[in-house]
């Protein structure tokens, strides 16, 4: 608005002097001449006052650039399964944590415990197994020496709590345990006398896969031999050791072509110090 002003003032004065010098005869000419320079000379300086404004608004904005946004970092994700974990027992490969156990002839080889009067569940557990809710895990598993109605098998589940096993005998059947650390005390969930089972000390196969279950709790098929005889269903839907099993005492059993395969991430304790029942 203020730059407007500026161009009209110097035209309201040209006109009365080019009046005046209109009256005098001698000097209306140059008068004429002068206030024609003088408004050239003010429009150009007036027009070059404007173009400065204009340059100097056009190098100085009003508002500020908006600041640069950096790139954001990735952001971490965690590694995925699977994990799966082969052991022929042709060397110690070191998956396993076990009191009694020696690799002999390309076999684990699983007791026998001295004798005493309390008759303990043992275990061998796949440290590089870790702490898993569902997988699928198989071994071949004989029967050495000792009482033939003693069992041997899989720790299905092993937590602090409570632990989940699954165990075959010479005698033909098998059956699947539960053991509450609160009451120290065994139940048995369920089993039957199976001929899938080989009697005596033929080689048996056994396979354990637990799956998740619709409402969050999971889903245990045992098979032996290639035949599932059974499915535990609705099991607690928690994570867990898993490993061999050898109850009581006098009794040893080898092990050999342990497979595991899991799509989840597993967990690693500190120690296996607790898992003894």
């Amino acid at each position: 608005m203020n730059s407007s002003i500026r161009f009209v003032l110097p035209l309201l004065i040209a006109f009365p002097i080019a009046a005046c010098a209109a009256s005098d005869g001698s000097t209306g000419v140059a008068v004429q001449e002068l206030a024609s320079t003088m408004v050239a000379e003010t429009a150009e300086a007036q027009m070059a006052a404007a173009h400065a404004e204009t340059l100097a608004a056009a190098q100085s904005p009003t508002d500020p650039p908006p600041p640069a946004t950096a790139t954001p970092p990735p952001e971490p994700t965690a590694t995925t399964g699977p994990l799966s974990l082969e052991d022929d027992f042709s060397s110690d490969t070191g998956y396993w944590d076990c009191d009694n156990c020696e690799i002999e002839n390309g076999q684990l080889h699983f007791g026998p415990y001295p004798v005493s009067g309390a008759f303990l569940q043992h275990f061998a557990i796949c440290t590089a197994c870790g702490m898993v809710t569902t997988y699928y895990m198989s071994v071949d598993v004989t029967f050495g020496e000792g009482p033939s109605e003693r069992g041997y098998g899989i720790l299905v589940r092993g937590r602090e709590d409570y632990l989940l096993t699954y165990e075959i005998t010479p005698w033909q059947d098998f059956d699947f345990w539960r053991y509450e650390s609160a009451d120290n005390e065994w139940t048995w969930v369920n089993g039957l006398w199976a001929g899938a089972v080989r009697a005596g000390r033929q080689t048996n196969k056994l396979e354990i896969e637990v799956s998740k279950a619709p409402n969050g709790a999971t889903d245990i098929a045992l098979t032996v031999n290639g035949k599932t005889p059974i499915v535990i269903f609705g099991q607690p839907g928690e994570s867990g050791l898993v490993g061999l099993t050898l109850f009581g005492h006098a009794v040893d059993v080898y092990f050999d072509n342990f497979e595991f395969d899991t799509d989840e991430v597993p967990t690693y304790p500190s120690n296996y110090d607790w898992l003894e029942a």
